[in-house]
């Protein structure tokens, strides 16, 4: 697969004059981490033997089947950010063009769902390498909370009394915002409203670290293990 290209980083680095200087966002570090992972286990793929025994000794994994959760979940961590840096650097359509509300909501519908796959893939990563990373913080980003509002449950937010609905401002998706409300909340009337560039940059500082935390812990059981690059 393609690498993706280093965007947020280097654009600060040459606005701030630190040409010489690395800084590296947080979407970058994920890029980078994803690499070391997919380079460490494309490394015991071609010296161990038999493969499917001896990585799980490798990685210290439980079941059978449990590498297949891991490899898994690092491909759709790759392959998810493709479509978070298309939003990063297109948006979700072109500022105020409104003739093609119908794509801007399916751009919104993507990476909002590729966000919580990667929230998904955490956590299933973490179980399986049996690593502890900050589930509540991940559950609980604002990302989460307006994919849950308006691209998963919008008819049906919440459980018995509490249950309530919300509608999306179509019109602000064309301005690069998630917006809408919620008329029959519990609580009143219940309004959202944040720029999809900034839910996703918030995103990327609350994956980072179970992603790196699982990463380092999938890398170093590998480097323990005497697999070495070629």
């Amino acid at each position: 697969m393609q690498a993706l290209p280093s965007t947020a980083a280097g654009r600060l680095a040459r606005t701030l004059g630190l040409s010489g200087t690395t800084l590296i966002s947080p979407a970058d570090e994920i890029q980078q981490q994803v690499a070391q992972v997919r380079a460490a286990l494309h490394q015991c793929s071609c010296s161990l033997e038999p493969f499917d025994a001896e990585i799980r000794r490798v990685l210290s994994l439980k079941a059978r089947g449990d590498y297949g959760f891991i490899i898994d979940s690092y491909y759709l961590f790759e392959d998810t950010e493709h479509a978070k840096e298309y939003v990063r650097v297109n948006g979700l359509s072109k500022p105020s063009d409104r003739s093609e509300i119908g794509l801007a909501y399916l751009k919104f519908y993507g990476v909002m769902n590729a966000c919580y796959m990667q929230h998904e893939a955490a956590l299933v990563c973490a179980r399986k390498l049996e690593v502890e990373v900050d589930k509540k913080r991940l559950s609980s980003s604002p990302l989460i909370a307006y994919r849950n509002d308006f691209a998963a449950h919008s008819p049906n937010r919440g459980k018995g009394e509490d249950s309530h609905s919300f509608i999306l401002d179509r019109f602000g998706l064309t301005e690069g915002r998630v917006a809408g409300y919620s008329s029959n909340s519990p609580g009143g009337l219940k309004f959202r409203d944040a720029p999809i560039k900034q839910l996703l940059s918030e995103w990327d500082a609350v994956l980072l670290p179970a992603l790196r935390t699982v990463s380092e812990s999938i890398v170093s059981r590998v480097r323990a293990a005497g697999v070495r690059e070629a």
